[in-house]
């Protein structure tokens, strides 16, 4: 069985232990790390999330840059493609955004992956303005197989 076989395997077991929204943690053996992610809605097939992070049980050793570069190419379970923005060395972060927003009237929606030194990636989305400079974190859905695979592609 293949890692991300394994994994959607230990999503399809996630139940939710009262109301919503509520933080879940997985631990998978297969891609060596924890999963965090906030929970709105949860059925067979799908999760409504507002956050996911991936923290990996080693330590990375990877150089910041190429790591946010090999993201932006590796990440395409997302409704846009996610793009480097910033690479901040000196506070060992990195974030990637959409490429191409979706655009609802004067709303943007878009992800934000920051990647950190450590390893640890935090997924959330936004719905911004054009009007207005501010943003509120909003919740996404993805199936439990799209889960999966951004789970393993940011874990590796």
């Amino acid at each position: 069985m293949s890692r991300t076989n394994t994994l959607l395997s230990t999503l399809q077991e996630l139940k939710a232990s009262g109301a919503f929204p509520q933080r879940m943690l997985v631990r998978d053996v297969s891609v060596a790390a924890t999963v965090e992610m906030d929970v709105h809605q949860l059925d067979r097939l799908s999760i409504e999330l507002s956050m996911i992070r991936v923290t990996p049980e080693k330590s990375a050793t990877f150089k910041l840059g190429e790591r946010a570069t090999l993201l932006a190419g590796k990440v395409t379970g997302l409704m846009e493609t996610l793009n480097v923005i910033e690479i901040d060395d000196s506070r060992g972060e990195a974030l990637l955004r959409s490429d191409v927003p979706l655009a609802e009237d004067t709303k943007r929606l878009y992800y934000e992956l920051l990647v950190q030194q450590n390893g640890t990636t935090t997924l959330h989305r936004y719905q911004g303005s054009m009007v207005k400079t501010s943003r509120q974190e909003i919740p996404f859905s993805l199936t439990r197989e799209a889960l999966a695979k951004l789970i393993q592609d940011v874990a590796e």
